[in-house]
């Protein structure tokens, strides 16, 4: 019989199981993301149930942190086990409890994204069922200089489309993506939506269906912060109307409503494979910022 039990971290034990999490920062950053993680929890963006710890005799001896998203997603942290002969266990018992809760919370999808610090800690959600699937690769355009805004892109904000045709337009550019295929038709066109307008600030202004003529070629999702940033959250286009241009000019468009909308910066990510994409962001003015891995796990739906 174990000696232990996998429990949701009680008020009191919070900041002590955050810690834990995130003991492997250093002392500086790890009170940035302990704080960061108790003012979502009191503002509510952060349910405290997926904050799951190893309850013992002893203090806590091990933590982990998840998250359920809008859109059938969910986050997850690699648990932070203290070293004993039970130290695996309870890794593994951390991560499917986590797991469980996130597929009861809707999620069809889990990830884990470490930067390259971080990746040893991958070891528990590998040997329970996560793949390492690719990496993110992060840009930031400062929005100085001179903006090309492309004339010819006639555009319709999400407001003003209608509102079928531009979720189909939507579906229909993750077909042959190079930005983490794997995810290609494990959500529907709705939770792909609710997904991408929990992201920071929505706004339907910042979403634009785009057309060349009367024939639909694509879609441009943005949304913003309230530092004024801005992220390019998606550019998609149509299979039919890929390499003519049309990725360029809705990205400078992109770029131009965000330096008018008086945003600092413009960031975008982009996976390590789709090269085109990071060429088409360098050629116009996007610097590296940063790379992090991408762990994913899939998992059942209900009844599944």
């Amino acid at each position: 019989m174990t000696s232990f039990t996998i429990d949701t971290a009680e008020p009191e034990e919070r900041d002590a199981a955050l810690r834990l999490v995130f003991q492997h920062l250093d002392l500086a950053e790890q009170d940035v993301r302990v704080a960061n993680a108790l003012r979502l929890v009191s503002s509510g963006e952060l349910d405290p149930a997926g904050i799951l710890v190893v309850r013992e005799k002893d203090p806590l001896t091990g933590a982990l942190l998840c998250l359920p998203l809008p859109g059938a997603g969910g986050l997850i942290w690699p648990p932070s086990v203290e070293e004993s002969a039970l130290r695996r266990e309870k890794e593994n018992q951390l991560v499917q409890t986590a797991l469980a809760w996130l597929r009861s919370r809707g999620a069809k999808l889990v990830q884990a994204i470490l930067q390259d610090q971080e990746v040893h800690l991958a070891g528990p959600l590998l040997q329970n069922g996560f793949t390492h699937v690719t990496r993110l690769r992060y840009l930031r355009h400062d929005l100085q200089g001179p903006v090309s805004v492309p004339k010819e892109l006639a555009v319709q904000t999400y407001s003003q489309a209608n509102r079928g045709l531009f979720h189909e337009v939507l579906q229909r550019t993750y077909e042959g993506t190079l930005d983490c295929p794997e995810l290609n038709g494990k959500r529907t066109v709705e939770e792909i939506i609710a997904g991408h307008q929990a992201q920071d600030e929505f706004r339907p202004e910042h979403w634009w269906l785009a057309s060349n003529g009367s024939q639909p070629i694509g879609v441009l999702l943005t949304t913003s912060d309230p530092g004024h940033n801005w992220e390019l959250s998606y550019v998609g286009v149509l299979p039919t109307a890929r390499r003519q241009g049309w990725g360029r000019r809705l990205t400078q468009l992109a770029i131009a409503e965000a330096r008018a909308a008086g945003a600092e910066h413009l960031t975008v990510a982009v996976d390590a494979r789709n090269h085109p994409a990071w060429n088409l962001y360098i050629s116009l003015g996007f610097e590296a910022t940063g790379e992090r891995e991408v762990f994913l796990r899939f998992l059942p739906t209900t009844g599944g």
